[in-house]
């Protein structure tokens, strides 16, 4: 990538799309940015850096066609419903034919792999799970080898699981979870293999593919350097924290808990679709029915789902071979530098309050009322 291009990233407001706005801007031989966001309020993050921002909502043509006007490259993050990952992704690639775009680039996922047990490389078949977010990718991806059959010269990333500042899903819930006092180690369910690669692992092998030509028509997994359990992961995350030792639970407790909170879970998801606004007013009339809420929410939060206990005890190894011999990927955040980093941020945003920080112990995890 050189000065005279510019680079396009949808999702830009997004946890991958802003740490890979952030890194193109910082670098001094990057291109210029082009950061595409779905509305201006999701734009806070990045307007600390004078970078280009442009809508670009990936269900609609018109925004699309001006935000790729005069883009070289195209770095695709942008996430949501199934039809916006599907038909969003038609939607850019069909673009970026008419426009000539030199580079696509996919970001999609691991989890096109289903549930698969061993060493997974990339010619590891397409596995549909009945999941929404993984069968969908994978429809993406197929639309992105139409393309690239069409002449579009379309690059397709398989992340693992992606963790560090600003990742919500596997950086501040596990922290909230930890902190609850609620999660422990799984016995017989958290001794799968966590694929975790550190945010800025993950942005480096996402530049290498779009530099390098020889990644043109081609997928790559891209993992950390280190395979840990899920429960080192909890273990190693939790002494990050400062907080006291895990409790064990014994896959017979672990899996009642779960059984018993997934009705609740359903109940309560069906509550709020339908009763919010008198649930809120009785919270506010009545305190103990608010502690009530408020307890109820937390174990339902902290309380893993059926899915998690299955991805706990995933034996899959997603290998990156093909992007260390092709494209020259080569990951440094350990798990404790990555840790040590991710926790830094949650304390320096105030995410953990420091309260007790003299005890050894660190104090909650601050989440909104």
């Amino acid at each position: 990538m050189a000065h005279n291009e510019t680079i396009l990233i949808t999702g830009a407001s997004g946890f991958i799309g802003g740490w890979l706005a952030e890194t193109l801007y910082l670098s001094s031989s990057a291109a210029d940015v082009r950061a595409g966001i779905r509305n201006w309020s999701r734009a806070a993050r990045l307007a600390r850096f004078p970078i280009e921002f442009v809508l670009c909502d990936v269900m609609d043509r018109t925004q699309i066609a001006k935000a790729m006007d005069g883009v070289t490259c195209v770095i695709h993050c942008a996430k949501g419903s199934e039809e916006s990952i599907i038909e969003g992704t038609k939607n850019m690639l069909d673009a970026a034919l008419r426009f000539g775009i030199k580079r696509f680039v996919h970001l999609s996922t691991a989890e096109i792999y289903g549930n698969p047990s061993g060493e997974i490389d990339e010619t590891f078949p397409y596995q549909y799970t009945g999941n929404p977010y993984g069968d969908s990718k994978i429809e993406a991806e197929k639309v992105c080898w139409d393309y690239y059959g069409k002449g579009v010269p379309v690059t397709v990333i398989r992340p693992s699981i992606v963790y560090g500042p600003f990742s919500e899903t596997w950086t501040v819930r596990f922290a909230r979870n930890l902190q609850s006092g609620n999660w422990g180690t799984f016995k017989g369910y958290g001794e799968g293999i966590c694929n975790l690669v550190y945010i800025a692992d993950l942005v480096s092998g996402i530049l290498l593919a779009a530099r390098h030509e020889c990644s043109i028509g081609e997928a790559f997994n891209l993992n950390g350097p280190e395979l840990v359990t899920w429960n080192q992961y909890f273990q190693r995350f939790n002494a990050a924290l400062g907080l006291p030792d895990l409790r064990v639970f014994q896959p017979s407790s672990a899996r009642l808990r779960t059984m018993i909170m997934e009705p609740i879970r359903s109940s309560a998801k069906f509550a709020l679709a339908h009763f919010q606004g008198p649930l809120k007013r009785i919270s506010q009339r009545f305190r103990p029915a608010k502690e009530l809420m408020k307890s109820a929410e937390k174990s339902i939060k902290t309380t893993p789902r059926l899915t998690d206990l299955s991805l706990f005890n995933r034996d899959a190894i997603y290998l990156t071979t093909k992007a260390q011999k092709m494209l020259g990927y080569k990951p440094t955040f350990n798990l404790d530098k990555g840790l040590e980093m991710s926790v830094r941020w949650l304390k320096h945003l105030g995410l953990v309050d420091q309260t007790r920080k003299d005890t050894g112990i660190c104090g909650r995890i601050i989440t909104s009322a």
